[in-house]
């Protein structure tokens, strides 16, 4: 091989570059030496005693993204997690996740009640990409926009009612409200929410 890269460094005016692929080659075979966890496995280990193990399954399974979409029922119950740094993982993960989120609605709406403002934000980010199907989290999401003091927290949550459509009427009188709110974002989404519904309702 040294023979090889000598008789190419005296031939060609770029053996520098090529030196370079061949280091940046071995150190990319040398990181491949460490195969990431499945799935299946990190969604195990979010049962696992040891919260700094659950932490870790949840940040590992928030990596993978939408092809996480298996976990979602564990990360859903992770929400409820006496460990706030694995609620905390867990609803960022489910951000991610993105799709099939329909079996998680329920333990979103419960955890909107965190004490935990980046708990509430990514659970209120997830109910927004649930889309439709958040229609069994609308009283939560009702009571909730009574008390949340985060203006980006409102918004998420005041689009998630205009994605319930008509199943959001129960919140007409608060969106009204909504539609004086200190922050232009809210206010605008809870026009949109408004005729959203209205329109699904004619």
């Amino acid at each position: 091989m040294m023979d090889m890269l000598t008789e190419i460094r005296l031939t060609n005016p770029g053996w520098r570059w090529l030196l370079i692929a061949f280091a940046l080659a071995a150190v990319a075979l040398g990181g491949c030496g460490k195969q990431a966890k499945s799935v299946s496995v990190l969604t195990g280990e979010l049962a696992d005693p040891d919260p700094k193990v659950r932490y870790k399954a949840a940040k590992g399974l928030e990596a993978y993204g939408t092809a996480a979409r298996p976990a979602v029922p564990a990360l859903a119950g992770a929400l409820q997690d006496e460990d706030g740094e694995v609620r905390y993982r867990a609803a960022k993960a489910l951000s991610k996740v993105k799709v099939g989120l329909e079996p998680a609605v329920p333990a979103l709406a419960s955890a909107l009640g965190d004490e935990d403002r980046e708990v509430r934000y990514y659970v209120t980010k997830t109910l927004d990409d649930a889309g439709r199907n958040v229609g069994p989290a609308v009283t939560a999401i009702i009571a909730a926009l009574g008390q949340e003091k985060d203006a980006i927290i409102r918004y998420y949550l005041v689009k998630s009612l205009k994605n319930a459509g008509t199943e959001a009427k129960p919140a007409v009188p608060l969106l009204q409200k909504l539609t004086q709110d200190v922050e232009e974002n809210v206010r605008q989404a809870a026009g949109d929410a408004l005729a959203t519904i209205k329109r699904k309702a004619s």
